[in-house]
């Protein structure tokens, strides 16, 4: 078979020497090795303990020119109170009645203390709610822990 299929052999791709695959599938397990052994002997440090400044600009909040509303958390349930916990417990209704009677007496502001776990649209709710009464200031505070429980 002259001029037939296999005929033209020079013709064909040969692959050079210098077009070599390079394998990298060690490169990656030495890489891999290199990150093991990086991570195994580093050490983690926590964040040390800072003591921050005091703040020079920032103004204490008088208790006796505000009304003192306190909101805890009992078992995911908000309570509301007037004043300093253990309060006798009270509505949003009383609640509002109460600060209006003290906003009535020449109190200037209100301080809203909740507990960390009480949601933010609740206290959203309870701040528009206050807001109805007129020109007063608010102040937030935040707790980490449930003033009702004993701490251990």
């Amino acid at each position: 078979m002259k001029g037939g299929f296999l005929s033209g052999t020079t013709s064909a791709k040969r692959r050079s020497s210098q077009e070599a695959d390079l394998d990298i599938t060690p490169m990656i397990d030495v890489t891999f090795l290199l990150l093991i052994f990086f991570m195994v002997t580093s050490t983690m440090q926590s964040t040390p303990a800072i003591d921050l400044p005091v703040a020079h600009h920032g103004v204490g909040v008088s208790r006796s020119e505000n009304v003192i509303v306190s909101v805890i958390d009992q078992d995911g349930i908000p309570l509301l109170m007037a004043g300093e916990p253990p309060a006798p417990e009270m509505t949003l209704d009383e609640i509002t009645q109460h600060v209006r009677q003290q906003v009535d007496l020449g109190k200037s502001g209100i301080i809203v203390k909740a507990s960390g776990t009480i949601p933010s649209g609740y206290i959203k709710q309870l701040t528009q709610r206050l807001q109805a009464l007129g020109e007063v200031r608010f102040h937030y505070a935040v707790s980490e822990q449930n003033p009702s429980s004993p701490s251990p």
